[in-house]
């Protein structure tokens, strides 16, 4: 796979996003067979991760198919994610730990885009507690050179209100310090689409023992709702251990 040094997308790559609106639509029209669907044989206790700028609430159509599916889904709190980093990630890694010690079951979190950073670093902050982290669309690669130059400004507002409200003085290149290089010491699933205009999709995949990267054919803000996105993860946290992590 190469390496890109920047990315080239544009303002008219953010604009085709609006494509995502027909990718739910086209999730939304399959909703009604959920309930006639083999519910999965073994429950996960799932965390969802809202991308940047989003909230939870972008995630519950796609927690409500997961609780269809049998799992149990539980939130991050997150109503705008643009909060400071560090802030963030302690809170989740709180909810992650509370999970663990109610019930004594390892989570699988799932993060779209900067939630599956926030994912990939509670996998090597607490991988005593989770099973996987599935990433959707998360910039894994040198985050803020790899987004487009639009959600780049937004990022850089962000952090003026952190340093000007809470003295952050964290460095964007490494998501205030919350992405490391360096993989989770827990199995990895990278879910990517080369139709992304929000980052380049070459920041997405790597490769490694316990790293999976499958492309799907999706807008970056629909890949949650993409019906590839589905089978993809519904294949990895409800097969057979012995078959999950492979993409071929």
């Amino acid at each position: 796979m190469r390496e890109a040094e920047s990315t080239d997308l544009s303002l008219l790559n953010l604009l085709q996003e609006f494509r995502a609106i027909g990718e739910f639509a086209k999730f939304a029209g399959h909703s009604w067979t959920w309930r006639w669907g083999r519910r999965a044989s073994n429950s996960r206790s799932i965390l969802l991760i809202p991308g940047f700028f989003a909230g939870d609430v972008s995630l519950y159509p796609f927690a409500n198919w997961l609780r269809s599916r049998g799992h149990q889904v539980y939130f991050s709190g997150i109503l705008a994610n643009y909060d400071c980093p560090r802030r963030v990630l302690n809170r989740l890694a709180d909810i992650v730990d509370h999970r663990y010690t109610r019930g004594g079951e390892k989570s699988v979190v799932i993060g779209h885009s900067l939630g599956g950073i926030y994912a990939r670093a509670l996998g090597r902050r607490l991988p005593e507690f989770i099973e996987q982290v599935i990433l959707l669309g998360a910039p894994i690669k040198d985050p803020f050179k790899h987004s487009n130059p639009y959600v780049k400004v937004l990022a850089l507002m962000t952090r003026r209100l952190h340093e000007a409200g809470h003295g952050c003085t964290g460095e964007l290149a490494t998501i205030c310090g919350v992405h490391l290089i360096g993989r989770p010491d827990v199995p990895e699933t990278l879910i990517y689409s080369k139709r992304d205009g929000v980052v380049d999709w070459t920041s997405c995949i790597e490769e490694g023992p316990n790293v999976c990267a499958f492309e799907v054919n999706s807008t970056h803000c629909g890949l949650p709702y993409c019906l590839e996105t589905l089978r993809i993860i519904r294949a990895q946290i409800e097969e057979d251990s012995s078959q999950v992590f492979r993409s071929d």
